[in-house]
């Protein structure tokens, strides 16, 4: 089937795109990034770019690459592409085998490296470690360290491992080694050395940076020794995996050139909490100097700025504004940035005072903010304040009632919060009015009155010192012990280990 205009796009698949969707949907196959601001509708158009692509005969399904970040949006990505061709009677309903590929980008780079990674002479990178297994191995190599810490001697055992594997994952995000690390820390180090005096010492700040560079000094040799046991039992991680990637594709044009061949398209969601590592191996595969290399290859990056969570893992706030740059059209001018501005969640007025708080940290041009489409309701805003957290959390919980009372069902309403702490008060205050609620995230999970005493069991056995989860533990539900009780419990330690209290 073959679309005569653009317009064909939005009768197939039943959704009445906006002009500017419709821009950025049926645009040329060249590199573009799409600036999709909270509740435009990106994913939609995603899928609806493979419509109109497939559908003008420009590629095969199959030719298609997603990539995002986690497992479950690769998932709800693909299907809402196959949902999409399907609408638009291009491929038939039913089982079948996958017809475009959709991955995370660690996946991505795991094939990149399992594909053609033997030409780098390696026939296998390992086993992958991940989650509390890192963590592990950090403790073993702050325990086995060769020499006695200097500098980072005052550091809580439980938080140097945390701080190692930190400083190794933003090495792997960056693709910098230990050595060039080491070498500017030395360099800052001794400028600050030189910085002047105020009354004959150093100014506290001053101090505080000569300070970090010590201990980023030592935590260096660290990170070295957790990657030498990483090699040594043969381990590997997803940095290490991209790291390996980007070799590869930096090393040998063949394999560029088999990417390039394969896929028609690639699509790259969420691209503005992308590493630096990740931009360089897809900018390497699908990207170049000249048009031979890959300049001009239609990639297509959609992504919010504003609204970027991986910064803590190499992201950049300039990655968006960069692509035009970085992706290159065959006649060597930028990449064409498209805006999606119509925000189909919210009402106007919510619209405006959104607009108004967020227009300091704007990091759009001017002229992103989001709008309402035609005919939207204004919607509702309201701010109150409480003398107490309690009162807070008890007026919310009444609104519920009240808004279930009225007709809008359980399941039709959510609570935000900017913390998670926040989450286990805010289940127990909806549990108490008999209000159905589920927590959404891992974080939040912990938090709840039927997981924490685990938790805190866990660092107890992990740590002996973990005095705060000992001390929720005996005065919680289980054993109610009260502060007099804690208070004879915690003589008795001293007395134990040697102490006497000086009254």
């Amino acid at each position: 089937m073959m679309f005569i205009r653009r317009e064909d796009v939005s009768a197939l698949l039943g959704v009445p795109f906006s002009e500017e969707q419709l821009d950025a949907i049926c645009a040329p196959l060249a590199p573009q990034v799409i600036v999709a601001g909270a509740g435009t509708g990106k994913t939609t158009v995603m899928a609806a770019r493979v419509v109109w692509l497939v559908g003008t005969g420009q590629l095969a399904p199959e030719q298609v690459l997603g990539l995002t970040f986690t497992r479950k949006a690769a998932g709800e990505l693909a299907a809402r592409i196959e949902g999409a061709l399907v609408r638009g009677g291009l491929v038939p309903e039913g089982p079948r085998e996958v017809l475009e590929e959709v991955l995370t980008y660690d996946a991505f780079a795991g094939r990149v490296l399992q594909e053609h990674g033997i030409r780098l002479g390696h026939e296998s990178f390992g086993r992958m470690l991940t989650g509390a297994s890192r963590f592990r191995l950090a403790e073993r190599v702050v325990e086995g360290f060769e020499r006695p810490l200097q500098v980072l001697q005052d550091v809580h055992a439980s938080v140097l491992p945390e701080r190692i594997l930190a400083l190794e994952s933003a090495l792997g995000a960056h693709l910098t080694s230990v050595a060039r690390v080491r070498e500017f820390t030395a360099q800052a180090v001794a400028k600050f050395d030189q910085a002047p005096l105020y009354r004959g010492a150093q100014y506290k700040a001053v101090q505080e940076a000569l300070a970090a560079g010590e201990q980023r000094a030592e935590l260096l040799d660290l990170v070295e020794a957790y990657r030498r046991l990483k090699a040594d039992l043969g381990l590997v991680e997803f940095a290490d995996q991209l790291a390996g990637a980007v070799e590869v594709a930096r090393s040998f044009p063949a394999v560029r050139q088999l990417f390039q061949a394969r896929f028609k398209v690639v699509l790259l969601d969420e691209y503005q909490d992308t590493s630096a590592a990740q931009v360089e191996l897809l900018r390497t595969l699908f990207s170049g100097p000249s048009p031979a290399v890959g300049r001009g290859f239609p990639v297509t990056a959609v992504g919010d700025p504003n609204q970027a969570i991986y910064g803590w893992r190499g992201a950049a706030a300039t990655t968006m504004a960069d692509f035009p740059a970085g992706f290159r059209n065959a006649d060597g001018s930028p990449a064409h940035r498209w805006s999606l501005t119509i925000n189909r969640r919210s009402g106007t007025r919510i619209l405006k005072v959104g607009n108004a708080l967020a227009a300091p940290l704007r990091k759009l041009e001017s002229g992103d903010e989001l709008v309402a489409p035609d005919g939207a309701r204004p919607g509702v805003v309201e701010a109150r304040s409480f003398d107490t957290e309690a009162d807070e959390l008890d007026a919310l919980a009444g609104d519920i009632v009240a808004r279930n009372a009225s007709g809008i069902r359980w399941g039709g309403m959510a609570v935000l919060t900017r913390r998670n702490e926040l989450l286990g008060k805010l289940w127990r205050s909806l549990r108490d009015r008999d209000i159905p609620v589920e927590i959404v995230g891992l974080g939040g999970l912990l938090l709840l009155p039927e997981i924490a005493p685990v938790v805190a069991t866990l660092r107890v056995i992990a740590d002996p010192l973990a005095n705060p989860e000992v001390a929720g533990l005996l005065t919680g539900e289980r054993w109610r012990l009260g502060h007099p009780d804690l208070q004879r419990l915690a003589a008795r330690a001293k007395e134990l280990a040697g102490e006497v209290d000086d009254d």
